[in-house]
């Protein structure tokens, strides 16, 4: 025994069938049925051949009674007349509803193919238009199951289809996004996790034999014997890269934690390009008047903005090395071509925002490694550990911001790190 059909496609089908079917059927059996009476009832000439011979002998008896009449024969003669041809339609119209009788099941049986075959073709058109869209929209969660990319929008297509499955595929669509947004967040933190765990690893296994292997380096050093004494002046170097190496991986292994509390982000600055300026580097500062409120760890985000700006003049030291030119044309060198301001740090508003900029006049980043460059095990110095762009990152979406990079197109690179405000610029101002 068949049950009704499992699949959407069919169910459409069948109901649409039904509904179209049904009422057609009806329909032409009741119609049947009364034309059938109809013509049963009003389609014999039996009456009318009774009328005409009452009528006959009502007219002889009357000649026969009565005086000769011309005027009465006349009309006897029409009656007569008009009579004969009303028994003769009546007759016709009987062998017309007879034969009624007789093909009207057959042409109801052919009406009801015909409308049935269209029904049938309608109701199979309909019902693909809806399967196939949702077939679709199945094969797509599927897709979005295994984080496969969804097709690329056909707006010529979706404008001829249904308004809704339209809208329902942007969904889809803007669900696959986030989820592969949500992925690689996860694949991210993962990875983060791991590189801080082993950075606390190696940060306490270096920090343990650094103490003594320096005490040792200093009576090398101070060795009578020139040779000997030399090469304790390269073990205290590599000793202190080593101490160096020790104190990144401890930082990149402690991210800001606890409170956050409201600081100046332009009062933080002017301090960080003070100390920097005294220590030799050549740099330009741009902040607002107005203090830039903003929630966070005065220590995390001070090392933040000393290592893009410790990178930044490592750029430009490698680019003047070169023979390249570091100044920001409107420096305080007449050609721009100076060290005066080859590094500049900005403060800017945004809505919501504090932006701070970090610009160079340097080698810049190749395209090819630029999305890399926040990776925890991607450097691209001699001896670099990899970590400060890491920390950076870190440190500033702790912060619930972002941090991005791009290369200038005068030349060089510039970072940007958004930070939210505590407070609109209104009500810092009103401070």
């Amino acid at each position: 025994m068949l049950g009704p059909p499992s699949g959407f496609r069919g169910r459409i089908f069948l109901a649409l069938t039904l509904v179209s079917l049904v009422p057609v059927v009806l329909t032409l059996f009741f119609g049947t049925v009364m034309l059938r009476e109809v013509v049963s009832s009003t389609g014999s000439a039996g009456a009318w051949d009774e009328v005409a011979e009452s009528g006959r002998a009502l007219f002889d008896r009357i000649t026969a009674e009565g005086p000769p009449s011309a005027e009465l024969d006349a009309a006897a003669e029409r009656h007569e007349t008009a009579l004969a041809e009303s028994v003769r339609f009546s007759r016709l119209y009987a062998f017309l509803g007879e034969r009624v009788l007789v093909l009207l099941p057959a042409f109801a049986l052919l009406l009801l193919a015909l409308i049935a075959g269209l029904a049938l073709v309608t109701a199979n058109s309909i019902s693909r238009d809806f399967s196939r869209p949702v077939d679709e929209l199945v094969s797509w969660t599927r897709a979005l199951s295994t984080g496969d990319e969804l097709p690329a929008p056909d707006p010529k297509r979706e404008r001829r289809g249904i308004r809704e499955f339209a809208q329902l595929r942007e969904a889809l669509r803007a669900t696959s996004a986030e989820l592969g947004r949500s992925r690689r967040r996860e694949v991210e933190q993962a990875k983060m996790q791991s590189w801080t765990d082993m950075a606390r690893m190696v940060a306490h296994e270096l920090k343990n034999p650094l103490t003594p292997m320096a005490m040792a380096a200093d009576r090398v050093a101070r060795s009578p014997d020139a040779s000997i004494a030399a090469y304790g002046q390269v073990l205290r170097a590599e000793i202190q890269r080593l101490d160096e190496l020790a104190r990144s991986f401890a930082q990149f292994g402690r991210p800001p934690s606890g409170p956050m509390s409201p600081m100046d982000l332009g009062e933080l600055l002017r301090n960080l390009v003070a100390q920097l300026s005294a220590q030799g580097m050549t740099l330009s500062l741009g902040v607002p008047e107005d203090p830039v409120v903003v929630n966070g760890d005065l220590t995390s985000l001070e090392r933040v903005f000393r290592n893009l700006v410790a990178n930044a003049h490592e750029s430009v030291d490698a680019h003047r090395a070169a023979g390249g030119a570091v100044g920001f044309a409107g420096g305080s060198g007449a050609d721009g071509a100076t060290d005066a301001g080859s590094v500049r740090v900005e403060l800017v508003w945004l809505p919501a925002w504090a932006e701070v900029r970090v610009q160079d006049r340097g080698t810049g980043i190749p395209e090819d490694v630029l999305p890399r460059i926040w990776e925890p095990d991607f450097t691209r110095k001699r001896r670099g550990t990899g970590l400060g762009l890491a920390f950076v990152r870190q440190v500033v979406r702790a912060h619930v911001g972002d941090v991005t990079a791009r290369n200038r197109a005068g030349g060089g690179a510039e970072f940007l790190v958004r930070l939210p405000l505590a407070e609109t610029r209104g009500e810092s101002g009103a401070a």
